[in-house]
């Protein structure tokens, strides 16, 4: 089945969901070009038939656009860059990349993870989400949510364990 045809059910079972989702993060008049952005990067994806849990990965994917969207609210303050931040910068470039060396071997360790699990690591470690919350979003039971997060943090836990502190 095309990714097409496959949004398109994907729409019919889980928009509601979706929209809830989102609404729950964002303005209401954003909410409806939040959810199209989503559905175009599902879109462009690969191939869609290899998903095991849609509604988790289309979650997971709306949480990216979310979080790309607060991103871009943020007005640019031109005054804050003066010389003294500048130097301050400058001081901080090897905890900058320890924190990059951190980052890449946690977006490899999620890489890995199963669709689900990436979800629910996202929802609780990204957007501060309570596990009560994210059963309710994902349908799981908040006994699976722990779980989830459990085995995910130690998964994290080990991809992190070589980089220096």
């Amino acid at each position: 089945m095309g990714n097409g045809t496959l949004l398109m059910t994907w729409r019919t079972r889980w928009n509601r969901n979706l929209l809830r989702f989102l609404g729950s993060r964002a303005r209401k008049q954003d909410v409806e070009d939040l959810a199209q952005e989503t559905y175009l990067r599902l879109l462009r994806a690969r191939d869609l038939d290899d998903v095991h849990n849609p509604e988790a990965y289309l979650i997971s994917v709306a949480s990216h656009v979310i979080s790309e969207w607060k991103q871009r609210q943020q007005p640019f303050d031109s005054a804050s860059f003066d010389e003294t931040s500048l130097a301050a910068e400058r001081i901080d470039l090897e905890a900058e990349a320890d924190a990059r060396t951190s980052q890449r071997r946690i977006d490899e360790a999620l890489a890995g993870v199963a669709p689900m699990m990436h979800a629910v690591l996202l929802l609780r470690l990204r957007d501060d989400r309570s596990c009560k919350d994210i059963a309710r979003d994902l349908g799981l039971s908040e006994r699976q949510v722990k779980r989830q997060l459990a085995h995910g943090y130690e998964i994290l836990r080990r991809a992190l364990q070589d980089v220096p502190s």
